[in-house]
């Protein structure tokens, strides 16, 4: 199939929001709108709002957090459509929206056809960014997906492009061969789950201003309770929580953007109050060192054919 050629996006261009503007946390969109539905099965499922989710949803918005990524697969749908009517009760110029491209993209036109979905469920006339949820989403070549992307936002309909659990050579073919001006990137890291820091992919987004947005930040509270020496010894140093130390390291000593669901108004004050100290240099550092060797003695299939991709690595260990 021929792709149309289309001009890269220029650096720096005027967007509605800049990275300059996102809030050092994100929200985490899975699973919500599904803890009072009657299912997860499809789009046909009935969503029953739980106020007190939505609640919290708002007040971490008026809080500052600006950042929120869906996509059509979390809770069948559910999420996307809780999201919609968060958007109605919000000002959604002030909210960053990411969407997600899924399995499986056959041609180049089924790339539109996902985005429209999203557009349509939302309620939104555009997305702030769109990026393919990991490269194999798409069946076509990889460069054609992105063009496509490209295409998508010279009509309109997204602000940028962002993307997603690449390896390092598919990221420099997107951004030094395609002269694509990525908005960010999407990928785990955490204090056991190092991979893309070893493999030079974080530092190739900073070279590149280039947003990381790190999901599993805490591997679903399973880092914690490990009780690692490291993290005992600075909770007790200075007053937080595990989550918090791991919290303030990400964004001050690491600079990323960490990923957190947080449906209750106590839980998102807690992660807020992690942004309200610093910790001494010595303290990064013991946390720039720590490795865990349960992760390290495993092997990320980089390629994703059959062996533990990296969007499945951070569950391989309790």
């Amino acid at each position: 199939m021929v792709v149309t050629e289309v001009k890269p996006l220029i650096k720096n261009e005027v967007k509605d929001m800049e990275k300059k503007d996102i809030f050092p946390i994100a929200i985490g969109s899975f699973g919500l709108g599904a803890s009072r539905s009657e299912s997860w099965s499809d789009d046909n499922s009935e969503l029953v709002i739980d106020e007190n989710e939505m609640n919290a949803l708002i007040y971490s918005f008026n809080k500052g957090q600006n950042y929120i990524d869906t996509s059509y697969i979390y809770a069948g749908g559910l999420t996307m459509r809780f999201i919609a009517e968060f958007i109605k009760r919000i000002d959604r110029s002030k909210l960053f929206i990411a969407v997600k491209i899924e399995n499986y993209i056959e041609k180049v036109e089924d790339i539109e056809e996902q985005l429209d979905k999203y557009l349509n469920v939302l309620g939104i006339s555009y997305a702030d960014t769109v990026l393919l949820h990991t490269p194999r989403a798409s069946k076509i070549p990889l460069e054609d997906s992105y063009r496509e992307l490209q295409r998508l936002v010279s009509i309109g309909k997204s602000k940028n492009i962002s993307a997603s659990n690449l390896n390092i050579d598919e990221l420099k073919m997107i951004v030094d061969d395609l002269k694509i001006d990525l908005f960010s990137f999407e990928g785990l890291y955490n204090l056991e789950c190092k991979q893309n820091e070893d493999v030079g992919i974080i530092d190739y987004c900073k070279k590149h201003d280039i947003l990381f947005f790190n999901y599993q930040p805490f591997r679903r509270n399973r880092t914690a309770n490990h009780n690692y020496p490291v993290l005992v010894e600075l909770t007790k140093k200075y007053n937080k929580t595990q989550n918090q130390i791991l919290l303030n390291y990400y964004v001050y000593e690491k600079g990323l953007h960490p990923i957190t669901k947080a449906n209750k108004i106590e839980h998102i004050d807690l992660n807020l109050d992690a942004l309200n100290f610093k910790m001494e240099k010595e303290d990064y550092e013991k946390l720039n060192e720590f490795r865990c060797k349960a992760f390290d003695d495993l092997e990320v299939d980089w390629l994703d054919q059959g062996g533990i991709s990296i969007y499945k690595f951070a569950n391989q260990v309790e």
